[in-house]
């Protein structure tokens, strides 16, 4: 009976120590993760052509009798495509900390790689934003390239010039003043060249018509049909010396849009015609917007004006129509969720330590998924 008690107290001294070296902890752990907002990433593909006026389309209505498409050189630009996607990021406006000492049960909490709440005593993280490799496209337009003849791979920029010369030889008996020219070579002009081109677009078309007829032996089939195409590239290009032409290039641009306010246009980008995307403060350009619309939020009231106790933060995000504007006509929409335009609030630490729940979050969004008691 004796050792019994003497145990006894022994135990009873070891709990009162433990008890107290525990009493003692007064460090506190804090946990700091933050709530996510919604940004629109806006992929615009545009088209941009280029005319590029020919140098001799002052002579296409003499030499061909043809009225050219292209005198001066310009950029017209279009959309042809804009993409619209969410991308969820750390709101700098909604970051938190939770601290447990020796006070308070510590609570377990599970984040998300970006930091986004994602469970208490429960959840998954995961990685919530849809990240991918650095890409670099260089779409920026080359400078407006030049129709040129001595790109012509059978254009020859020299001309075979005769010189006058006499020489004297006797014919017949008698002295006769007899021609010898002398050939050089000399650089062809502007009207050597026009007249040069205007010929061999003749010609092409002479020798289509031959083959055409069958009248230059070739054979029908695969061989004709290679012929004919390279008759067509050539003479192409002869005529854009005197009609001009018109290049399109595809150029990828990418924006991002955040919306603050419901029922608030917020400007994307602007679009000119003449430059494609252009900046923002350019008035005369046109402006695309992203608007959400029709906003509601199943929510009873914000946290404003509650007592500041210890609690979890979360979102009750809203839920909306959104819409891509030009001006004030709607291009497109679409059902969206948007955190930042919802409701935040707050979960007490007590309740959840005192009645051992467990919480899951939607951590895109910031919303409570599930309460359940802890097994």
């Amino acid at each position: 009976m004796k050792r019994i008690l003497i145990l006894f107290v022994v135990s009873v001294l070891v709990l009162q120590v433990f008890a107290q070296k525990k009493r003692e902890i007064s460090t506190a752990v804090n946990v700091n993760y933050c709530l996510p907002k919604v940004v629109y990433k806006l992929e615009v593909i545009m088209d941009c052509i280029q005319y590029i006026p020919g140098p001799y389309w002052k002579y296409a209505e003499k030499e061909l009798s043809l009225t050219p498409k292209v005198i001066e050189a310009k950029e017209r630009w279009k959309i042809a495509d804009i993409k619209v996607s969410p991308q969820y990021v750390p709101d700098e406006k909604a970051m938190y900390s939770v601290a447990a000492s020796a006070d308070y049960w510590p609570v377990a909490l599970t984040l998300s790689a970006e930091g986004f709440l994602a469970g208490i005593a429960g959840g998954k993280g995961e990685v919530v934003g849809n990240y991918s490799a650095l890409e670099y496209h260089n779409n920026e337009i080359k400078d407006i390239e030049v129709i040129d003849i001595t790109k012509l791979n059978t254009y020859n920029h020299l001309k075979e010039v005769l010189d006058t010369n006499y020489t004297f030889q006797e014919v017949d008996g008698e002295m006769k003043k007899i021609w010898d020219p002398i050939i050089r070579y000399a650089s062809k002009t502007e009207l050597d060249n026009v007249k040069e081109a205007v010929s061999e677009i003749f010609r092409i078309r002479s020798e289509r018509v031959r083959l055409l007829n069958a009248d230059n032996n070739v054979p029908d089939g695969k061989s004709l049909e290679i012929i004919l195409k390279e008759y067509d590239r050539i003479e192409a290009n002869y005529l854009s010396l005197f009609m001009g032409k018109k290049i399109t290039n595809r150029v990828k641009k990418v924006v991002y849009c955040t919306p603050l306010k419901a029922d608030e246009p917020t400007l994307a980008f602007r679009f000119a015609e003449n430059e494609g995307i252009t900046d923002s403060k350019n008035v005369s350009a046109l402006a695309y917007f992203l608007q959400v619309s029709d906003v509601t939020v199943p929510s009873s009231k914000s946290i404003d004006g509650e007592a500041d106790v210890a609690g979890i933060f979360y979102r009750v995000p809203a839920m909306g129509k959104l819409q891509l504007l030009c001006g004030k006509d709607i291009l497109m929409k679409m059902e969206t969720i948007v955190p930042q335009l919802g409701e935040i609030k707050r979960f007490p630490l007590d309740i959840i330590s005192n009645e051992g729940l467990s919480l899951e979050f939607y951590p895109q969004f910031g919303s409570l998924k599930s309460v359940k008691r802890s097994k």
